[in-house]
């Protein structure tokens, strides 16, 4: 999503998997619930847990909304809350990044008028995952040893931040510096909003600061990424 602080409401199953694929990506975050059970579970896994109520703005502004928090997972058990969180979160902070999930399909269209900038149905991806497996299972294999067989494959964002020296060069040359085992598979350009442009489209794009690129690799090596886009001298 962001380089920034993000922010998941709800330490459910779904919440922790979240949890651990940002902190795997070192994406700094905080959790928050109210339920006692699922605040100490996500503890145990060493989370940064917050017990308070999302229907208080004021604990909302306390946490960092409207601040210094630039994305937020709605995660909570019920549509209706996370229906609730959207509203309260988006006239906070009219640019926020909000991510809902949707338990029921008539719930994702509230979800948007919400303010929710992405709505994910996890029923509808385990029913087309399913139905794949049956109806495409030499596609969904080939896909299992090429790409998700790799343990440690993550797609990440990487922004580009003030005093890099990415600042102003093009995506040619960037691609020619780049010594990481990594898929530069586009970038998201600040200027003109959140859409995706693929590197596939040979589009030699004027990369500048704010810019986000999304790669696909290997933990380590996205990291390295990292390293090499927040300094302020290109590599040799």
């Amino acid at each position: 999503m962001t380089a920034g602080k993000l922010a998941l409401f709800g330490c459910t199953t779904l919440g922790l998997e979240v949890a651990r694929r940002l902190a795997d990506l070192e994406q700094p975050f905080i959790m928050v619930d109210l339920d006692a059970e699922r605040v100490q579970r996500a503890r145990d896994e060493g989370f940064r847990v917050e017990t308070l109520d999302f229907t208080d703005d004021e604990a909302l502004r306390h946490l960092g909304l409207g601040e210094d928090i630039e994305g937020i997972f709605c995660l909570l058990p019920e549509d209706s809350e996370n229906v609730f969180l959207a509203i309260s979160a988006r006239a906070m902070d009219a640019a926020l990044r909000i991510v809902a999930i949707c338990r029921q399909p008539e719930a994702a269209s509230k979800l948007l008028a919400a303010g929710a900038d992405k709505v994910v149905d996890p029923y509808a991806i385990s029913g087309a995952r399913a139905h794949d497996l049956i109806a495409r299972p030499e596609v969904v294999e080939l896909l299992e040893e090429t790409v998700f067989g790799q343990q440690d494959l993550n797609i990440a964002e990487v922004t580009i931040p003030h005093g890099s020296w990415v600042h102003g060069v093009r995506l040619s040359e960037l691609r020619r510096r780049m010594t990481q085992n990594v898929l530069l598979f586009g970038v998201v350009d600040a200027e003109h909003g959140s859409d995706l442009i693929f590197s596939t489209r040979n589009i030699d794009h004027n990369l500048d600061v704010g810019d986000t690129l999304v790669i696909i690799g290997a933990r380590g090596q996205i990291n390295a990424v990292r390293d090499m886009i927040r300094a302020r001298e290109a590599p040799r």
